[in-house]
């Protein structure tokens, strides 16, 4: 009997609630109006006391519905909250417009044609060698730049790892959204601080030297050095060419140019997180890191200085 009543004060409110969704006045209003009834079926007790005047159960709902309205504001939207960094989104907004403007005045299928010849063979897709290298160099970036994000990342508005996987395809255009929205975080940090991955993976001075390797290699295998050993002037002839005709070498290009700008630009941060005291200025370690496009931000993480345990 006691079950039946409960269901049919349960069946009232949700009747009422539903009714309420038509009216006009106020969310909180309508949900302490719908409480306040179910409030007078249902006796609310507790194990020493019960209250069953209907001032007090009026007066319960009414908080409740109250902290209701308070967590739907303390929460906020999607942008709610968001600060602008203007360098990296004006860096953003004239990658995307440079690529869109190139992309329209290219020849038609001139940029198709060069990326089924990397399909085919990402190695030797026997186009400019200088440019072989810069789009697979491309394809590693998000791993330095992971190394040198991940550990100010815990307290942003957006999580970083969607927008740092998502730049290993799509470069400055996927990560760009999280460069201009973050905030930057240069306190001190320790392992403790943060998440297992970053920890003991990007903080990992074994996993710091293999990218550093790999990013030297893919000057190697990716035909630039000898390219350049052999025929400079032709090569930088050809490359700029490739820059002049094709969509996919020129936005590849500024955005290879961007990514390295960034990478650097993020380093001081860096080291104020790890307490850095050194002799040589946060703003010329990372300008030397330029020199050698993802080289140099490769060895500055296998280089820098380790966060403490705890």
């Amino acid at each position: 009997m006691m079950m039946m009543k409960v269901l049919k004060s349960l069946s009232l409110l949700a009747l009422v609630t539903s009714c309420a969704g038509f009216s006009t006045a106020p969310v909180s209003t309508r949900l302490t109006h719908s409480m306040n009834i179910a409030a007078e079926k249902i006796p609310l007790a507790t194990s020493k006391t019960s209250f069953s005047t209907p001032t007090n159960r009026a007066s319960t709902t009414t908080v409740y519905a109250s902290n209701l309205d308070t967590e739907e504001e303390t929460e906020g939207g999607f942008l709610s909250g968001v600060s602008i960094n203007p360098p990296y989104l004006a860096a953003y907004v004239i990658f995307l417009g440079f690529a869109f403007f190139k992309s329209m005045t290219e020849e038609a299928g001139a940029s198709n044609d060069i990326l089924q010849q990397f399909l085919a063979d990402p190695l030797n897709p026997g186009c400019n060698e200088l440019f072989v290298t810069i789009f697979n160099l491309l394809g590693l970036y998000f791993v330095p730049i992971a190394c040198l994000l991940m550990p100010g990342a815990k307290n942003q508005k957006y999580p970083a790892t969607p927008f740092l996987l998502g730049s290993m395809f799509g470069g400055y255009g996927l990560i760009g959204p999280y460069a201009f929205t973050r905030t930057p975080d240069a306190a001190v940090k320790t392992k403790a601080d943060l998440g297992w991955v970053t920890a003991n993976i990007l903080e990992n001075k074994i996993f710091n030297w293999f990218i550093a390797v790999a990013f030297t290699s893919a000057y190697i295998t990716s035909g630039g050095v000898n390219a350049l050993i052999s025929d400079a002037s032709g090569t930088i002839d050809g490359y700029g060419q490739l820059f002049s005709d094709t969509a996919i070498a020129s936005a590849s290009s500024v955005d290879f140019l961007i990514l390295t700008l960034s990478a650097a630009s993020w380093i001081p941060e860096d080291l104020a997180r790890r307490n850095y005291k050194g002799d040589v200025a946060p703003a010329l370690i990372a300008a030397s890191t330029a020199l050698l496009p993802g080289v140099g931000v490769a060895l500055y993480c296998a280089l820098r200085p380790s966060l403490d345990e705890e």
